[in-house]
């Protein structure tokens, strides 16, 4: 649940804000002045920061002109009992998501910070979609292990049971995962990927839970972790395989309890979350040789979904070779070469040991050049 920060030197409508908030579940903050305001931002993470615009030593102009220096990650909701059309004006060309005229009823307030959660949300939710072009959505084939997995994908998606997903580097694993996300009641929420092959060992703990300001050496302000930023949604913990025993202990009691702490706190945070894992590694093997906890590996295996390297699915290479040429031409303005059937046997016949990522990469080249 979001957090959200009050700012108004009325005691009264403070603790009126509080209680309803809190009641709506919402973690509240609070203060009577710019100043110390600022400094609560400093130190927490706030979602939504409720500003009166009348405030001692520094307005709320003021304030939310010194927010908007630092911080583009929240929402900012004018409060005033001496409004005019002018400052609101102001307030909106500062970036205020709303502005509230006191007295105001405090169903207005909720529908208000409901309102502007929503929008953070998908803010949120568009960012992490840039980060994904259209073609990384698509899974394309028209061999029957396509069709196999297409189908356990529909039958996955629409429940809230635990996937791994494995198959060798490069057969298109997280296209599996978001394809379950997208195809979920969890779609309109955050997609959350961790490389846990990519994360030094005495990083990826605070990377996956976050950390409070001050809890190491270099933690300079407070930040959420991994499994926080996937609440109502997604996280995707991919090559789950090379995650260390010390890591996978913490993650196993996150699946059981869903709840962790920050590194630095002790106050827990309760996450509402889907786990998807994937791996290249046999888990079996690496359970035998003492490498994954046999606890976590039945945790995370209860839909599970084996895709087959791309040289045992031939039948996909010709509508693969078809979407990325179309892609690539598009994308960088050239023609879409011709392949002749004599070069698309050729093609068939490779091994493709980097699979259906080797084979985009060759086309995205051929394309090019």
């Amino acid at each position: 649940m979001e957090s959200i920060l009050i700012i108004d030197d009325e005691i009264n409508i403070r603790n009126s804000l509080e209680d309803i908030l809190n009641d709506e579940g919402y973690k509240v903050f609070s203060t009577s002045n710019g100043m110390d305001g600022l400094d609560i931002l400093e130190k927490n993470i706030i979602d939504i920061v409720l500003l009166d615009v009348k405030l001692p030593k520094m307005n709320g102009l003021e304030v939310l002109e010194k927010i908007n220096e630092n911080l583009n990650n929240l929402e900012i909701i004018m409060i005033s009992g001496h409004s005019n059309i002018e400052i609101a004006v102001k307030a909106t060309r500062l970036g205020a998501f709303d502005f509230l005229e006191k007295p105001f009823e405090l169903e207005k307030v909720v529908l208000s910070v409901k309102n502007a959660c929503e929008k953070l949300r998908l803010k949120r939710k568009t960012e992490s979609l840039i980060k994904s072009s259209k073609y990384q959505q698509e899974i394309i084939g028209d061999s029957k292990e396509i069709k196999r997995i297409m189908k356990q994908i529909k039958k996955a998606a629409p429940t809230n049971g635990t996937v791994l997903i494995s198959g060798e580097s490069g057969v298109g694993k997280e296209l599996i995962a978001r394809a379950i996300h997208s195809g979920s009641k969890r779609n309109s929420g955050p997609f959350i990927t961790v490389n846990c092959a990519a994360i030094p060992e005495e990083l990826i703990e605070a990377e996956l839970f976050g950390f409070e300001k001050g809890a190491f050496t270099g933690a300079l302000k407070k930040k959420r972790g991994k499994f926080e930023l996937a609440d109502c949604g997604t996280i995707f913990l991919d090559e789950v395989g090379d995650m260390s025993l010390k890591t996978q202990a913490k993650v196993l009691r996150v699946l059981q309890d869903r709840d962790f702490e920050r590194i630095g706190s002790e106050e827990k945070i309760k996450v509402d979350i889907r786990v998807i894992a994937a791996t290249n590694k046999n888990l079996s093997e690496e359970i035998k040789n003492g490498n994954f906890r046999n606890d976590l590996f039945y945790r995370l295996n209860v839909i599970p979904i084996h895709i087959k390297p791309l040289c045992e699915r031939v039948k996909d290479i010709p509508p693969l070779i078809s979407y990325y040429t179309t892609y690539f031409a598009a994308e960088n303005k050239k023609d879409i070469p011709y392949f002749s059937k004599s070069v698309i046997e050729i093609l068939c016949s490779y091994n493709w040991p980097g699979n259906v990522r080797e084979l985009k990469n060759n086309i995205e080249r051929i394309v090019i050049m």
